[in-house]
């Protein structure tokens, strides 16, 4: 096993509710397979696309996987909901992987950073911006009322537009 190399921060791990999920299985080609590499086995986004007949493959942190120095699987796709102060280093390592991919991200400010600025635009980006809000869960699955932040999707490959927009329906 690999040593680890990244550790948690305080905001890093919120968990996706399943109503966030959808929105992004209609954009896959059925009967794919998904790498979730931020999820475990108890994660709406490997519950929702096993339940609608997608391969899914997943690792995270805690269980020893880590997404920067673990082996790519054979996949189609990669979707998650990343550790939100490790998204450059997420996005840069993505590109580098070269597969299509979606991850769920707070867009507060993501075109402020010089850094990603200068990544999307040297490489296929696009946008699904999400409403309302995704409220997300605690590890105690309970909703965080009054997100502060919009979310959406960083997609590349995924969608058929560079922006699209996805009214959410909460359950």
């Amino acid at each position: 096993m690999a040593q680890i190399q990244y550790q948690f921060h305080k905001n890093d791990e919120y968990f996706t509710p399943a109503y966030a999920v959808y929105p992004i299985v209609k954009r896959l080609k059925a009967g794919s397979t998904v790498w979730c590499p931020f999820d475990t086995g108890d994660s709406e986004f490997v519950k929702v696309l096993t339940l609608h007949g997608f391969q899914v493959v997943y690792g995270h942190i805690r269980t020893g996987q880590d997404f920067f120095h673990s082996s790519v699987p054979e996949c189609d796709y990669i979707v998650s909901n990343p550790p939100y102060s490790l998204k450059n280093k997420v996005l840069g390592r993505l590109y580098e992987i070269g597969r299509p991919f979606a991850m769920l991200i707070n867009f507060q400010g993501i075109f402020d950073s010089r850094e990603r600025f200068e990544m999307f635009q040297g490489h296929k980006v696009e946008m699904l911006w999400l409403s309302p809000r995704v409220e997300y869960m605690t590890e105690q699955k309970e909703a965080l009322k009054g997100v502060p932040f919009q979310s959406g999707y960083i997609c590349s490959g995924v969608c058929e537009k560079q922006l699209e927009f996805e009214y959410l329906v909460k359950k």
